[in-house]
């Protein structure tokens, strides 16, 4: 059992080692910076494609909402009527 933890101990330092050593290595930096740049392209073709949609819709213009206010009142006259019987 002893041996088992000393093996995995040693293995653990090693893989530990080497993925430390791969990940500030100068053939990472540049395989990272390289897809960096080709995501950067592809997002920028993927946007290019996308449609735009147009519409006739004026989005500016004013819309009367008053109609929906009014319900406020005719209940407040609602309460009034309750009030009074």
């Amino acid at each position: 059992m002893k041996y088992l933890k000393v093996i995995n101990l040693i293995i653990f330092i090693l893989f530990f080692f080497f993925i430390i050593n791969f990940y500030f290595s100068e053939n990472f930096l540049q395989i990272k910076n390289k897809n960096r740049k080709n995501f950067s392209i592809y997002l920028d073709n993927e946007i290019n494609k996308i449609k735009i949609i147009n519409t006739k819709k004026d989005f500016k213009e004013f819309q009367d909402n008053s109609k929906y206010f009014k319900k406020n009142i005719e209940e407040k006259k609602f309460w009034q009527l309750l009030k009074t019987k």
